[in-house]
């Protein structure tokens, strides 16, 4: 009885190995990063007239809120650029003085 079970599991083994060796190779998925361009523009000329107005005016606001981030963070810069010119200017001010006294 035992030989078998070890000759049904011997068999069930060979013909896994069988289907393992048989099968085609997977094939690889197309690039899913070139289908998404189409994808969304094929699913935007579906939408109605009032869709594309509503995500036009969406996509709008969402770039003007960028290009506002985009100044803002410029402001920034600059601002610390010129806060860190005027400690420049004053250190060295101060220093001149106490290294020249001038009475």
């Amino acid at each position: 009885m035992n030989e078998k079970s070890n000759n049904k599991w011997e068999e069930k083994l060979e013909q896994i190995e069988a289907e393992i060796y048989d099968s085609t190779p997977l094939t690889p998925p197309n690039n899913p990063q070139k289908s998404v361009i189409p994808t969304v523009k094929n699913w935007f000329l579906a939408l109605p007239t009032a869709g594309k107005v509503i995500i036009a005016v969406f996509g709008i606001m969402l770039l003007l809120s960028l290009v506002n981030t985009v100044f803002s963070i410029v402001k920034f810069v600059f601002g610390i650029a010129v806060l860190g010119l005027v400690i420049y200017t004053l250190s060295r001010f101060i220093n001149n003085k106490n290294n020249n006294p001038s009475s």
